[in-house]
C-alpha cells in the first residue's frame, strides 16, 4: 500500500504519521507547505528577503525540520505560505490574516489534488482536504481524514457562552468568524462524508463528530504519543513562587481569560505563583491589560527551548475550554512536569488525580484558584509526582502511536475499524 500524507505545517503530530507510515513501508509522499530547506537557494534568498523587512524567517524555519522524514520524499508549496507569514507579522490585523490563510490553504488543497497519482491513499486533515479527497474520489483512491479538534458546532456551542459573559473577547477576528461559522462547518462536513475513514487523538474528540449528525463513519481513535521521556531528575528548589508553565496560544480556547481572572482574584497571594506563558498570545488588548505580574510572557520557542523550560518548572497549567487531545500535556509528563487541566482535554485521560497532575472543571475561575491553592499546599510532594508523570508518558510514546496509525491503515476497506485507546488504559 502507498500512501501520501498532506498538511500545511510540519506539526509533530503530522511528522508522527509520516513516520509511522514510513516505519511500515508505506509512505509514498508527504505535502507541506514550507519545510526547512537549509541547502536550498531560494530559502536562502527568502530569508535575505525577509530580514530586510524585519522578519527572522531562519528562526520560524527552524521550527519546520521535518526531522528523520527524507527529503526525496519531502514535496513543498511554500511561497503563499511565506506571504501569509510575512502578513501576520507586518500587518498583525488578524482578520487580514485569516484571509491571507485561506487563501494559502485553497492554494496549496488545489495543490496537493493534481498530485494523487499511483497511490492508494491520502491522510489529509480536518479542514484542509476538500479538493484532495474529491481527487482521491475521482480516482479511487482511498481518502483518511484526520481530526486534530473536535467538531467545529460542538466546539462553538462551548465557546459561544464565553463570548457572552467576555465582551472584551468579541474581536472583529471573533465576529468575522461567526458570520462564516456555518460555510466552514460545512466544508468539513464534506471532507467528513468524503472520507472512507476518520482518525480521531482522543475518545473527546471523536464522540463530538460521531453526534454531529452526519454519515456514519469509521472511526480510529488514536491517542497522541509522548516524546523521549527525559532522564534528566534535577533537584528543584521550592523557594520562591511556584514556578508554572504555559505552553501553546495563551487564547480564549484555551482558557487563558479564566486564568488572568483567577490571578488576579487571588489578590496578594498570586505572588507565590508565577506562570511563564510560552506561545503566542491572542487575548484582546484590554484582557491581557489585566494580566498580573505573576503573568510573564516569553514568546514562541523552538520545541527543545520549550522541554528545557518544563524540566525547571513545577506546575504546567493547562484550563482549557476545549482540546480534542493538548498535546502540551504529554509534552509535559515526558520531561517530568505533572499538569493542572481540565476534563475538556482529550488527554485528561492521562491524568491519575494526586498521582501526576489533577483535573479541574474547565471555565470556572474558583476551581484554577483552587488548584493553585492544592499544588501550593503540597508543593513538597511535586517532586515525587515528577517520576510518575515521566512513567505515564513512558506507557505510550510517539512509537506506540505510529505503530497504531500503520495498523489502522491496514484495516482501511474493513466495516470496523477498532480503537486503539485501550493501548494506554
Amino acid at each position: 500500500m502507498k500512501v501520501s500524507v498532506a498538511h500545511l505545517i510540519p506539526a509533530p503530530f503530522t511528522l508522527q504519521v509520516t513516520e509511522g507510515l514510513m516505519e511500515a513501508g508505506m509512505l509514498d509522499k508527504f505535502y507541506c507547505t514550507l519545510v526547512d530547506q537549509p541547502h536550498r537557494a531560494w530559502q536562502r534568498v527568502a530569508r535575505g528577503l525577509a530580514s530586510s523587512v524585519g522578519f527572522d524567517l531562519a528562526k520560524d524555519l527552524r521550527r519546520r525540520s521535518v526531522g528523520v522524514i527524507p527529503m526525496d520524499r519531502v514535496e513543498s508549496y511554500p511561497w503563499r505560505e511565506i506571504l501569509r507569514m510575512m502578513v501576520v507579522r507586518g500587518i498583525k490585523d488578524p482578520v487580514i490574516g485569516d484571509a491571507v490563510f485561506h487563501w494559502g490553504r485553497d492554494g496549496f488543497d488545489n495543490w496537493v489534488a493534481r498530485r494523487l497519482h499511483g497511490i492508494d491513499a491520502i491522510y489529509g486533515y480536518e479542514y484542509g482536504s476538500l479538493a484532495m479527497f474529491r481527487a482521491a474520489k475521482e480516482r479511487g483512491i482511498h481518502a483518511i481524514y484526520d481530526m486534530p479538534s473536535p467538531e467545529h458546532d460542538f466546539v462553538e456551542r462551548l465557546l459561544a457562552p464565553e463570548f457572552e459573559r467576555f465582551p472584551g473577547l468579541k474581536t472583529s477576528y471573533r465576529k468575522m468568524a461567526e458570520r462564516k461559522h456555518r460555510e466552514r462547518t460545512d466544508r468539513r462536513r464534506m471532507e467528513w462524508e468524503l472520507a472512507d475513514l476518520a482518525v480521531a487523538n482522543s475518545t473527546f474528540t471523536a464522540d463530538s463528530w460521531r453526534s454531529a449528525g452526519w454519515q456514519e463513519k469509521s472511526v480510529a481513535v488514536i491517542p497522541y504519543g509522548a516524546p523521549p521521556v527525559s532522564d534528566i531528575k534535577q533537584s528543584l528548589s521550592a523557594s520562591g513562587p511556584l514556578r508554572c508553565l504555559w505552553a501553546g496560544t495563551f487564547s480564549v480556547r484555551k482558557g487563558a481569560h479564566y486564568l488572568i481572572e483567577a490571578l488576579r482574584a487571588m489578590g496578594d497571594e498570586a505572588r507565590h505563583v508565577e506562570i511563564s506563558v510560552y506561545g503566542a498570545v491572542t487575548l484582546p488588548e484590554e484582557i491581557l491589560k489585566q494580566a498580573p505580574p505573576s503573568i510573564v510572557f516569553r514568546g514562541s520557542v523552538p520545541r527543545s527551548e520549550l522541554f528545557a523550560a518544563m524540566q525547571s518548572s513545577e506546575l504546567l497549567v493547562f484550563p482549557t475550554l476545549c482540546d480534542g487531545f493538548g498535546l502540551v500535556v504529554n509534552e509535559a509528563l515526558a520531561q517530568g512536569l505533572p499538569v493542572l487541566t481540565t476534563r475538556r482535554a482529550g488527554a485528561a485521560d492521562l491524568i491519575r488525580e494526586g498521582i501526576n497532575g489533577w483535573i479541574i472543571e474547565a471555565g470556572s475561575t474558583v476551581t484554577i484558584i483552587e488548584g493553585l491553592r492544592r499544588c501550593l499546599s503540597v508543593r513538597d510532594e511535586l517532586p515525587s509526582m515528577r517520576e510518575a508523570a515521566r512513567e505515564t508518558a513512558a506507557s505510550w510514546q510517539w512509537s506506540d502511536y505510529r505503530k497504531a496509525i500503520a495498523k489502522a491503515m491496514r484495516g482501511l476497506g474493513q466495516e470496523d475499524v477498532s480503537s486503539e485507546m485501550e493501548a494506554i488504559d
